[in-house]
């Protein structure tokens, strides 16, 4: 068979973890919510989570750069085979949810593309329901990118460069934009920081005082998710052994520098508490009813015509629209993949049968993918009927993904210290060779997803939504049991 072709550059790469990690929507959502107070949660996560997480990352695609595996090549030598697989069967059933949550999505910003405005809740076509129709745009959606990613690894790749260049845009757009209105009115520029900073914090379940903003710092660990899903395109990067560590770091400065770079740019630039009145601005739409604002501001701000404005308003709206439409499929095309892959090529072959590991032409195991398409639609189509206990089902859903979603996280960073332990890795190719500071590294993530963990369990628990909380906690055990389950049975197969 012919080898995986490695065509990622070293600044390409940083391009991908860069704009796939970084999220526009959460900085815009942090500024709206906390103003400037949020860059002290955001230093936080960045200090004790994200960049030892990055470098821990770094280590661990360092040693295994030729695998394709990710998390269980990982965990299976610093742990075992059957923890690795239980890992990675918890980390992929929370992104096939996400799969089912995304594709649901992508019809908003395509109809504010075209139309200037999200007309999906008022699609009735032949009297049949806005959901109905939802749902069949939504499967449209997974035929079509699923038949186009079948086609190899370059499609993917030439996804994620297109939304990396469009979310570039949108960063740039939304800076020059900021810088035109504070060198427009410089005088302001203090007085919004100031203001910025003493406006109260619209964050739920939070209040001025410091430490009552712990949900916040739930949101800042989660603005930082995401490399996991990079760490698949190791296999395919030039020189992996060390350029993919090095775009893990480069793009872990850059990430931080944005999240910082763009609050206080929109915090001295506008004014919070007027943008907080306008009644148009919810967290639902709040992506485009602030780049929707600015442009207003902008055409205010140089004596525009209302015609001018309009205009302005628009192409900010229908490029932010262009923007996350074109993130959602790069995501959509990645995690569709990766996950996968990581799962079906990097586990133990006896685990699968011939036909689900067969590969096509293209390198890409075509029969997994359609398989995992299927069940995707099955479960759009079942969300479709939108009765209470569906939507109740699908809630549940999504709280146990954000709790088996980050359990993976925490058993790669406990994992850390035996990887050390066993002299997995010759202690020279360590990235710190000190075993204290790589053990502190591990006990900061630990300590960051343990509170993010406990908190999101906590918190339906101290509102009286028993059930929420009996979800978060009996999901990922059903998860890993089922996943023990697969496992042992493969067990029993190879000891007959």
């Amino acid at each position: 068979m012919t080898s995986i072709k490695k065509t990622l550059s070293l600044p390409m790469l940083v391009l991908i973890i860069t704009t796939t990690i970084y999220s526009f929507s959460s900085m815009l959502t942090a500024f709206f919510m906390m103003g400037t107070k949020s860059l002290p949660w955001f230093l936080i996560s960045a200090l004790f989570y994200f960049i030892p997480y990055a470098l821990i990352v770094a280590q661990y695609s360092k040693k295994y750069a030729n695998q394709s595996g990710t998390i269980y090549d990982w965990l299976k030598d610093s742990l075992s085979p059957r923890a690795a697989f239980i890992t990675a069967f918890l980390w992929y059933c929370s992104y096939f949810t996400w799969m089912v949550s995304l594709f649901m999505k992508l019809l908003i910003p395509l109809s504010i593309l075209l139309f200037g405005q999200d007309l999906t809740a008022s699609i009735t076509w032949f009297g049949l329901s806005e959901g109905f129709w939802l749902a069949i745009f939504s499967i449209i959606g997974v035929l079509l990118l699923t038949w186009i990613i079948t086609s190899g690894f370059q499609t993917i790749l030439s996804f994620l460069k297109i939304s990396s260049v469009t979310m570039i845009g949108l960063i740039i757009l939304s800076i020059c934009g900021n810088v035109l209105l504070i060198l427009k009115q410089p005088a302001l520029f203090l007085f919004h920081l100031r203001q910025s900073a003493g406006a109260p914090s619209f964050f739920e379940g939070t209040t001025d005082q410091f430490w009552t903003q712990l949900p916040f710092f739930i949101f800042s660990i989660t603005a930082f998710g995401g490399l996991d899903t990079v760490a698949s395109l190791v296999d395919r990067t030039k020189n992996s052994r060390k350029q993919f560590p090095k775009g893990i770091l480069l793009s872990g400065g850059l990430i931080v520098g944005l999240y910082f770079l763009g609050i206080v740019l929109w915090s001295g630039a506008n004014d919070l508490q007027f943008l907080r009145t306008t009644d148009q601005m919810h967290l639902g739409n709040l992506m485009y009813g602030l780049m929707g604002a600015l442009a207003q501001q902008l055409g205010t701000a140089f004596d525009l015509s209302p015609a001018y404005q309009e205009l302005l308003v628009q192409i900010f709206l229908r490029y932010t629209a262009f923007t996350l439409l074109t993130a959602y499929i790069g995501l959509l095309s990645s995690i569709t993949y990766g996950p996968l892959k990581s799962l079906i090529k990097g586990t133990p072959q006896g685990l699968w049968s011939t036909k689900i590991l067969q590969l096509n032409k293209h390198h890409m195991p075509v029969f997994a993918i359609w398989l995992q398409s299927t069940a995707i639609m099955c479960c759009i189509l079942f969300l479709s009927f939108n009765t209470p206990f569906v939507g109740d089902l699908f809630n549940q859903l999504t709280y146990m993904t954000n709790v088996s979603r980050a359990i993976p996280y925490f058993i790669v960073a406990i994992s850390f210290p035996f990887f050390l332990q066993k002299q997995i890795v010759a202690k020279e190719d360590l990235f710190l060779r000190n075993n204290h500071v790589n053990r502190l590294l591990a006990f900061s993530v630990c300590l960051s997803i343990f509170i993010a963990i406990g908190f999101q369990i906590y918190e339906p628990f101290k509102l009286g939504n028993y059930l929420n909380t009996l979800t978060l906690v009996l999901g990922p055990i059903l998860f890993g049991l089922f996943a023990k389950f697969v496992y042992q049975r493969f067990e029993r197969k190879q000891s007959i």
